[in-house]
Order: C-alpha cells, then sequence, then structure tokens
C-alpha cells in the first residue's frame, strides 16, 4: 500500500510519438493522482524522443503534456530530470507543463539525501554515444531544426537513434559498476546518501557508503520507487 504524500520516481519510459502511444503512461498518470503523492521525478527519457520543437510535437507528446500539467496544477510537484532522448527541453513547451526541469535533482527524505540524475554520462568508455550527445544537443544543432522538413527531420532522427541504441545496448549490457560505485562515492562527499539512475533499464541496489539504486524501465512494469519523505526509506512498487 502506498501512502499520501510519498515522493514518486520513474525512468525511461520510452513512450511513442504516434497517435495512441499516450494511453499507458496517461491511465497510468490517473492511478497515480488517485494516490495522492507529493512529487513525481522523471528521470530522463520519457519518450523514445522528445525534441522540444513545433517540427516534432505530436498529439501524443501533447497529451502526456497535459496530464502532466493537470498533476501540477493540483499540488503534485512534477519534476523533469534531461535524459539522453531529451532535446532542447529547457525553455519549451515542456517548460509549460512541469514544476521544473534539471540534470539532476537533490532530494532530501528524513535523515538521507537522494540525487535523482539521468547516468547517462558516467560511461566514459561509450565513445559514440558521448559524440552524438555533443553533436545533438548543441545550439547549432537546434538552430538547423528549423530548416529541416516534418518528414525529413523524423526519417534522420529515426536513422540515427537506431545506431546508437544499438552501441548504447553494448555498453549497457555490461553494468559499468565500478564506474556507479565511484561516481556515487564522489556524489557522497557531498551529503548524498543515495543516488538513484535511469538510463541502464535493470534494475538494481548496491549498498555502500552511498547506495546506487538504477530503476527499472517503465516501460516493461510500471514500476516506480517511492521514496517515504518521513523516513528517507524507498521500496520499489508497480502503481
Amino acid at each position: 500500500m502506498i501512502l499520501p504524500g510519498q515522493i514518486i520516481v520513474i525512468g525511461d519510459s520510452h513512450i511513442g510519438l504516434g497517435e495512441g502511444s499516450e494511453k499507458k503512461i496517461n491511465a497510468w498518470l490517473d492511478r497515480l493522482a488517485a494516490l495522492a503523492p507529493k512529487s513525481l521525478y522523471l528521470n530522463g527519457d520519457l519518450f523514445h524522443y522528445l525534441i522540444a520543437h513545433p517540427t516534432f510535437r505530436t498529439q501524443a507528446v501533447d497529451k502526456v503534456m497535459d496530464k502532466f500539467r493537470g498533476l501540477r496544477d493540483s499540488g503534485i510537484a512534477v519534476h523533469y530530470v534531461e535524459g539522453n532522448r531529451d532535446f532542447f527541453i529547457k525553455g519549451s513547451f515542456v517548460e509549460q507543463s512541469v514544476t521544473d526541469i534539471a540534470g539532476e535533482f537533490a532530494v532530501p527524505a528524513g535523515n538521507q539525501k537522494y540525487l535523482i540524475v539521468h547516468g547517462d554520462m558516467i560511461n566514459d568508455r561509450d565513445w559514440p554515444y558521448r559524440f552524438w550527445r555533443r553533436a545533438s544537443k548543441n545550439p547549432l544543432t537546434k538552430f538547423a531544426i528549423n530548416f529541416i522538413p516534418k518528414k525529413s527531420a523524423r526519417k534522420l532522427v529515426d536513422s540515427a537513434e537506431s545506431y546508437i541504441a544499438k552501441t548504447n545496448f553494448k555498453h549497457k549490457s555490461t553494468l559499468p559498476l565500478d564506474l556507479m560505485q565511484r561516481y556515487a562515492s564522489k556524489r557522497g562527499r557531498e551529503g548524498f546518501t543515495h543516488v538513484v539512475f535511469g538510463h541502464f533499464h535493470e534494475k538494481t541496489i548496491l549498498p555502500g557508503g552511498t547506495t546506487v539504486a538504477i530503476l527499472p524501465p517503465w516501460y516493461e512494469t510500471g514500476e516506480a520507487m517511492v521514496i517515504d519523505p518521513a523516513s528517507g526509506s524507498f521500496s520499489f512498487e508497480v502503481i
């Protein structure tokens, strides 16, 4: 049983952009709203890809954003962590539907302090992805999108994402546990007791001085991390 006022964290929902793709997540959000949580953290990669530009805006995107706006306006904070499949979302229509957008969030709970961060940049061996991220998330690329026809743009990104997904999967098939623990240790010196990653699509808990938690991919089970703001403890629940 999930009590009211809990902190909910999900990652990697990978919603499609086509008509009807929003139905699963919106039904989940309705169930979540009925539980009256304190807040919802979206730990990256909400959509298969989200380029926050009119060229890529679809009805599915708008319907999900409408649902987030309803949650936020009802008093449930919605915090959006930028993932590797989120492009140019700051300063976009996305900001009109959520509470805030950041690369990471610090979340105090009881005597614990959680860091919510997507995790795509801790794997310094994933050179194809790191190149793709630098090439795809810069002002020049954002400006160039204005001159690409919608149909051509979708085909281009689908092709590029198909390639990078293969390289990304190769690295994620073996979790970089040492990198995660080193990162957690570093952030632990800033006072964090838990580091919560998305990105890796494999629910994992690594106890230590600073606990590492990898979120399960939401698109598989609808499972979420539930953090008790009073005790600081957490669990995983299907909502």
